[in-house]
């Protein structure tokens, strides 16, 4: 066994016994988070998840890594289905007028609201959409 495998298998021994739910840096390299071990995220230095990942578009054709994460996503970074919210947060993508963005931990709250004013939206023809 290699040193990066030990260290690896090392780490994940460490998570599944961990409670505490704050995101915590592994230093793991990743370009996404298939590369790094179950139940951790590949995110930047700001805690997104890079690539594409939470149904948005790259920036740029430039590839941007990160680091394997453990915990949640932050309010207001991009998360996924996999690397979703904490507690009291959902992972949610509202209408806008630009193409595609990614989905981002919102409030719950406020997520139900939004979505609940834009579902109304679209059963009244005279509602204004986002330009």
């Amino acid at each position: 066994m290699d040193d990066k495998l030990v260290f690896r298998a090392f780490l994940y021994a460490v998570l599944v016994i961990s409670v505490n739910a704050q995101p915590w840096n592994t230093y793991i390299p990743c370009n996404t988070t298939t590369d790094c071990l179950l139940d951790l995220c590949c995110r930047d230095a700001e805690g997104n998840l890079p690539w594409g990942e939470g149904g948005g578009f790259p920036d740029d054709v430039i590839v941007v890594g990160g680091t394997c994460w453990y915990g949640p996503s932050k309010p207001g970074t991009i998360c996924s289905q996999q690397c979703g919210c904490g507690a009291g947060y959902t992972c949610y993508k509202t209408i806008t007028g630009a193409c595609c963005p990614p989905t981002t931990c919102w409030d719950a709250k406020e997520a139900a609201k939004d979505k609940k004013y834009w579902d109304k939206c679209f059963e009244d023809p005279k509602c204004p959409l986002p330009p």
